[in-house]
């Protein structure tokens, strides 16, 4: 199993969600399962044996309440293998509850959260997004931008990023027109990524004209 490492906190809004080192939860786990299924075969053996005890019969009340222990240390297992997350050094877990952001979880390896909080993995790793946008008479711009998310406490309002990229680009193109210079462009853009939580880390336009 890998420990997840340290990353550091990029973007300004983040902060670090809780979790706990996953091969540590994964040995309780199998300790709660040797204990859970243990209990489950004393009562077995103890109907097996013919449930008497020194001549009298064993009483239901102590096989009851073996049988309830190990079904409810068996619930509480599943319950804890919800919140195993493995996650590439390339990935971040974004953590959530009713559309509030909780934190978020950078770094590779195995982990464990809490497994009634909503958890979103998010690609950290450089993407590229190519949008052409039509202007009058017959004119385009293309633009080229890679980027990366490197704010991911926006993520709980970003569904596909995307598809929230392009429109940014879009946005970016349209607001500053056919004539803006590179350096209008990249403010514009910057203001809309930065609503999503996304930098540019290349940004390429080209002019030309709509293909018929």
């Amino acid at each position: 199993m890998q420990v997840p490492l340290h990353v550091p906190l990029e973007g300004p809004t983040e902060k670090k969600g809780f979790f706990i080192k996953g091969p540590i939860v994964a040995i309780a786990e199998v300790v709660l399962v040797f204990v859970a299924l243990g209990s489950i075969f004393t009562v077995a053996l103890a109907r097996l044996s013919g449930g008497s005890v020194e001549g009298g019969s064993v009483s239901a009340a102590p096989i009851t309440i073996g049988l309830v222990i190990g079904f409810v240390l068996l619930l509480i297992v599943l319950l804890i293998l919800r919140g195993f997350r493995l996650l590439r050094s390339d990935q971040a877990l974004v953590l959530s509850s009713g559309g509030r952001y909780l934190g978020t979880i950078r770094g590779g390896g195995l982990i464990w959260t809490n497994p009634f909080h909503s958890r979103r993995k998010v690609a950290l790793h450089t993407h590229r997004s190519t949008v052409q946008h039509p202007f009058a008479g017959m004119h385009s711009a293309t633009a080229d931008v890679s980027w990366k998310v490197t704010d991911t406490s926006k993520a709980i309002n970003v569904a596909h990023y995307d598809q929230s990229v392009k429109q940014a680009i879009e946005d970016s193109l349209s607001q500053v027109g056919a004539n803006a210079s590179p350096e209008q462009f990249n403010a514009a853009l910057t203001q809309h990524l930065g609503e999503i939580g996304v930098t540019s880390t290349k940004v390429e336009v080209r002019s030309g004209r709509i293909a018929l």
